[in-house]
């Protein structure tokens, strides 16, 4: 198994308001709470509850939205090292 199918998502499930429990082909799990990166720009609908319950998996692997909000498994995988990225970016949409 290469490391990007490892990180393929074979399983999600809504835990709680805008936490995801998702399941990676090597039986990683993570539990991420979305609320600190949507809200703004493109991730402005993710706040409306019943959207963000709206999320599947599409062709390619990621977690979307019926809007094309997505997230690739990449980053999903390796979230400690994204979220910061994420919410620099919300910021950043805030501030201008």
């Amino acid at each position: 198994m290469t490391l990007l199918d490892s990180m393929a998502i074979t399983h999600f499930e809504i835990v709680k308001d805008y936490i995801i429990a998702i399941t990676f082909a090597d039986k990683k799990i993570q539990v991420i709470n979305f609320e600190p990166v949507i809200g703004v720009g493109w991730m402005q609908s993710l706040k409306k509850r019943e959207y963000f319950n709206q999320v599947f998996l599409n062709d390619v692997g990621n977690l979307e939205w019926p809007e094309g909000q997505d997230f690739n498994p990449e980053a999903l995988y390796d979230w400690e090292n994204f979220e910061q990225a994420y919410i620099d970016d919300l910021n950043n949409q805030i501030a201008n």
